[in-house]
């Protein structure tokens, strides 16, 4: 993650340890511009297309941008226009150590509504990064728990479907 725009075109995808020794796949898609030009749409449409491929969607935001709130918005309203709604999702608010160099204590930061559900890091000083790493970890978890009762649920439903037309 680079805080530059148009820093990340291409997708990256990088491996990272989870705490219970797992792993999982961190894919690094293009930041979502607003107002974006016309010739650059279909470009970042073909990164954006990682995201299908997702099992979690792990949104980053700065928090010190001014503009937070409103990019939060951005990303949202393009995983819903993506047919991604549904995708679940965690909000890391980064940049923390920059509120700490401001006075702020990192770990009693009142955050705004639509933020306080992000877990709070600092990626340049390395803050809060396990308990993400947690974070993914549960909510991997229960993707795959919801996974395996709705194939149980398809395949009893078929079976059902099955006895009806012998």
């Amino acid at each position: 993650v680079q805080d530059q725009l148009f820093a990340t075109l291409d997708p990256v995808t990088r491996r990272i340890r989870l705490p219970s020794n797992g792993t999982a796949l961190l894919t690094d898609t293009v930041g979502f511009i607003q107002k974006l030009p016309t010739q650059l749409v279909a470009a970042f449409r073909a990164t954006l297309e990682e995201l299908e491929e997702a099992t979690l969607l792990l949104h980053v935001v700065d928090i010190t941008h001014a503009d937070a709130e409103q990019q939060a918005s951005t990303v949202d309203a393009t995983v819903r226009d993506l047919g991604l709604g549904d995708r679940p999702r965690l909000l890391a608010l980064n940049k923390v150590d920059v509120l700490a160099e401001e006075g702020f204590d990192p770990g009693n930061l009142e955050l705004p509504e639509w933020a306080r559900d992000g877990i709070v890091v600092s990626a340049e000083k390395r803050w809060g990064l396990e308990e993400l790493r947690a974070a993914i970890e549960a909510a991997l978890e229960a993707a795959a728990e919801r996974k395996r009762l709705g194939a149980a649920q398809t395949k009893k439903r078929k079976a059902t479907e099955d006895r009806e037309v012998a």
